[in-house]
């Protein structure tokens, strides 16, 4: 929509930007270390892991854990290294270890997860090299630059020398390229959100496998405003409750005869199969875990 008068809405937006990095800022100051809360949990929701962007901190994703929090999420904030200057590969490891640790200690099995600027990058190598989409049902990438960026370049003016992440975030990089190219596993719902004045973070462009309709968001902000404005939140919020589609359901034309045909042969097919089930059983010392 097109107001009369877009001086004073650029104004505004401006403005609002500005207060989020304020309160990004603050939040980032808080560090790695706070209190956590897991006493309210709403029943059928998975968790909700959290991973934090360039040069950032655990604290940085305070607002985004205090909203998911009151709507009822247990929530983990992953804390990938001071400054995120090592290898983004090795990064997208340490995650898939943090996961099988809370499946190990906590019996968390599937999480949903928020990926912000450079963290999604991270996410995303995990569940398309490393597997991790054995616990991440759906993925939520904030700001992240899976065109790459070319603020990229001040940090190789920087750090180039001791860390591979500022190289691999630039938009030429075989890091993105393979990231861009290499397909979602199955079953696992990606959702990219932008902020529409996002000056570290442009917009990137549409993964392979992701909904351009449903799932391609861009709304006004800036960098920070992804995870301190609320609006970000709300389809963050509607991303993950969201219900699962639903199951083929028999035609209405089906008759009772055939239900009980394709009864009887399933019977007949367990019957068959017991000897064999009971011979793997049986020799099940020696197989090896997956």
């Amino acid at each position: 929509m097109v107001t009369k008068d877009a001086k004073p809405g650029r104004l505004r937006r401006a403005l609002k930007t500005v207060s989020h990095s304020v309160a990004y800022a603050r939040h980032l100051a808080r560090g790695n270390h706070f209190a956590g809360d897991m006493s309210w949990t709403r029943p059928g929701s998975p968790p909700v892991v959290l991973a934090h962007g360039f040069m950032g901190t655990r604290g940085t994703m305070i607002p985004l854990t205090h909203r998911f929090q009151a709507d009822g999420r247990v929530v983990f904030s992953y804390h990938h290294g001071t400054f995120q200057l090592r290898s983004l590969r090795s990064s997208a490891q340490q995650l898939v270890e943090h996961l099988g640790r809370l499946e190990r200690e906590l019996g968390v099995t599937q999480v949903d997860m928020v990926g912000f600027s450079m963290g999604g990058l991270i996410a995303l190598h995990a569940i398309k090299f490393m597997q991790a989409q054995r616990w991440i049902r759906r993925l939520a990438l904030l700001g992240t630059p899976s065109s790459g960026t070319w603020v990229g370049l001040a940090g190789v003016s920087t750090v180039g020398l001791v860390s591979p992440s500022v190289w691999q975030v630039l938009p030429t990089s075989p890091f993105l390229r393979d990231l861009r190219d290499a397909p979602l596993p199955e079953g696992v719902r990606v959702r990219q959100v932008s902020a529409a004045q996002d000056a570290f973070c442009p917009r990137p462009d549409l993964l392979k496998g992701v909904d351009k309709e449903r799932d391609y968001l861009v709304l006004p902000g800036g960098h920070s405003s992804l995870v301190v404005a609320k609006p970000f939140y709300v389809k963050l919020r509607e991303f993950f409750d969201a219900p699962e589609p639903e199951q083929a359901v028999r035609p209405a034309g089906a008759s009772v005869a055939s239900a009980r045909a394709q009864r009887a042969e399933t019977e007949s097919t367990v019957e068959e199969a017991t000897p064999r089930v009971v011979a793997a059983a049986d020799s099940g010392a020696n197989l090896g875990a997956a």
